[in-house]
């Protein structure tokens, strides 16, 4: 390659007399011009490099490189086989080197890597967004926000986090889940990071392991403590929002999100069937995974239909519970009735959930429609092939579950054989 170019030609044309400006060529589109100063000492020498995005018809685009002797010639050779590079792969120069100026710049920080991903990926698929946000707000921006995500490594991590893991051992559990997830998106995306990050386990930073809960208000054949809750909601003593909250958990099986988030377009009652949207639901990442929509449909129970339409046409421009409560006062006004109804153990609204499928199983449905009836994904090779909602077969597993609740209502034993012979 022939190189026209040499640092002896560079440093003439900083000191030569010029009378107007000149341009000089290297190679492969690299050149240099030299224009002269204003008052007559030496000149100004710039890097420039001519390229074309295709044939000899497409029009000639210019890059200035930077100054000599800034940039030394080595240096602009260097980044003219960059360009040459990029072009080939189709990529405009001038807009890689401005990422790359930008980059260098500003670098990517801690706290900019977590709002990306709360912003571009958690709030559209997690119901819980704000929450990760907040998480992320106590435990990690404090301490590593401001600087580069590509210098944290591992103990950096790990120092933030035992700042307040002792105190809130399960909730760093939490939070770290959250903050590698959060780090996988931006490796995804082609952010720099250190990749140690992956490593860490809950016993880097005292995370506590949270057992898995499997309280049921349904135990050894006894319905008391569900009994207790049927009657306490029968006295009507506390606000309507979680009155119908609770009333409909308690018929349906749903998780408290998907009533929290209801609206009352997802309820028609002409089908007679609840549509809870993938949004709303956990299944929807699985269910994208095998093409399904990810939607979960409910039948409405004849029982559960008159307060259905009112609450709709009450609610018709907002959500179906009347207003929108954040998740954390719903989960807080939750824990703490038991102790309401004066149980000895704790539970929770999701336990709810627990309730109703050991209820239906009691009373003889499937598995499989029960586990559908929940909005649980169908795991293996049954999840791939089918994809039915077994609507007539949760119709009849809800019919046999209000039934069973109304029983209880009043004090009397279910009768599954002759309800069965009913529906």
């Amino acid at each position: 390659m022939k190189k026209n170019i040499t640092n002896t030609v560079l440093q003439s044309l900083t000191s030569k007399p010029l009378s107007k400006p000149t341009t000089q060529s290297d190679s492969e589109g690299l050149a240099v011009r030299a224009t002269p100063k204003k008052g007559g000492k030496g000149n100004n020498v710039l890097w420039i490099f001519r390229y074309r995005m295709g044939g000899r018809e497409t029009p000639q685009r210019t890059i200035v490189f930077g100054k000599y002797p800034n940039l030394q010639l080595a240096g602009a050779r260097e980044k003219r086989d960059r360009c040459k590079a990029w072009i080939a792969e189709g990529k405009d120069p001038k807009t890689q080197l401005e990422l790359e100026l930008n980059n260098a710049v500003k670098p990517l920080t801690v706290a900019e890597a977590l709002d990306n991903w709360i912003d571009d990926y958690a709030t559209g698929k997690r119901v819980n967004a704000v929450k990760h946000k907040q998480q992320f707000d106590r435990w990690i921006i404090p301490h590593l926000g401001t600087l580069p995500l590509a210098e944290i490594k591992k103990p950096h991590w790990i120092a933030a986090f035992k700042k307040r893991s002792r105190k809130y051992p399960v909730a760093a559990g939490y939070v770290l889940r959250n903050l590698q997830q959060a780090i996988k998106w931006c490796a995804k995306s082609g952010h720099e990071l250190d990749r140690s990050v992956f490593d860490i386990d809950f016993d880097d930073i005292g995370a506590k392991h949270q057992a898995k809960r499997s309280q049921r208000l349904v135990e050894d054949d006894s319905w008391q403590r569900l009994i207790d809750l049927l009657n306490w909601l029968d006295e009507g003593r506390m606000l309507p929002y979680y009155k119908h909250l609770l009333t409909l958990l308690i018929t349906f099986g749903a998780r408290t999100q998907e009533v929290r988030l209801a609206k009352p377009k997802e309820f028609n009652f002409e089908t007679g069937v609840w549509t809870v949207p993938a949004e709303h639901n956990k299944t929807k990442d699985k269910d994208q995974t095998r093409g399904d929509s990810g939607e979960i449909k409910r039948p409405i129970p004849d029982g559960i239909k008159p307060l259905l339409v009112a609450l709709c046409e009450a609610n018709k421009d907002g959500y179906l519970l009347g207003e929108l409560k954040e998740a954390t006062a719903v989960s807080s006004w939750g824990g703490g009735v038991w102790k309401k109804l004066g149980h000895e153990e704790k539970w929770r609204l999701h336990d709810l959930r627990r309730t109703v499928a050991t209820g239906l199983n009691d009373l003889g449905v499937a598995p499989h429609v029960v586990e559908s009836l929940l909005g649980h994904s169908i795991q293996g090779v049954g999840g791939i092939y089918n994809r039915s909602q077994y609507l007539p077969e949760k119709r009849q597993a809800l019919g046999l579950w209000c039934h069973k609740l109304e029983s209880l209502r009043i004090g009397e034993q279910n009768n599954v054989v002759r309800l069965m012979g009913e529906l």
